[in-house]
C-alpha cells in the first residue's frame, strides 16, 4: 500500500495568503474586517466583520477569501459563524469538517 505524505503549510505562508485574500475580498464585498486573523480550535480561520450591509455580503466575503487562499495542502470551504453579536467569516479546512459517527 502506497503511503501519502502529508503536505506541510507554514504559519507564515498561511498568514500572508490570508492577508492577501482578505484585502481582495473586503474590497469586492464592501465589508470591513478586523485586522487580525482568528483561529478557532485549529479548524476555522477567519476575521470578525464589524461593518457590512447584510449577511449576503458576509457570505460573499467568506467565499472570496476561500477562493483567494491558494496554498498547496489547504483545501477549504467558506464558513460563517455567529457567536453572540459577532460574525466570524473565513474558511474551514475540508479535512477538519465534523464527521457523523455510525450508530453502534
Amino acid at each position: 500500500m502506497a503511503t501519502k505524505r502529508a503536505d506541510v503549510v507554514s504559519v507564515t505562508d498561511l498568514s500572508r495568503s490570508i492577508d492577501r485574500a482578505v484585502a481582495i475580498a473586503a474590497k469586492r464585498a464592501a465589508v470591513k474586517p478586523e485586522p487580525s486573523t482568528l483561529l478557532l480550535n485549529w479548524e476555522i480561520l477567519g476575521r470578525i466583520l464589524r461593518e457590512f450591509e447584510d449577511l449576503n455580503a458576509a457570505d460573499q466575503f467568506a467565499r472570496e477569501v476561500t477562493q483567494a487562499v491558494k496554498l498547496k495542502g489547504v483545501q477549504a470551504d467558506p464558513a460563517i459563524v455567529k457567536i453572540g453579536r459577532q460574525i466570524l467569516c473565513g474558511f474551514i479546512e475540508r479535512g477538519k469538517l465534523p464527521m457523523q459517527l455510525p450508530r453502534g
